[in-house]
């Protein structure tokens, strides 16, 4: 049987974010259905999106002097 580890994550640190009200309503709304704070399902989605973002490369401009 695998085992499950549960390990220390990192020291938590706040900081403060500016988001439209309907963002705010959602999470209460998912906070109040789930039994989960804001704060923890706003941590899960940013840690969620972390590895679901990617860069696109700047277009090259072509010089056409």
């Amino acid at each position: 049987m695998e085992t499950l580890k549960i390990k220390k994550r990192t020291e938590p640190v706040m900081f403060t974010i500016r988001v439209d009200k309907s963002i705010v309503d959602f999470y209460d709304d998912l906070a109040k259905k789930t039994n989960r704070s804001r704060n923890e399902l706003i941590g899960m989605a940013l840690e969620f999106a972390k590895d679901k973002i990617q860069i696109e490369p700047e277009p090259k401009s072509g010089n056409l002097c």
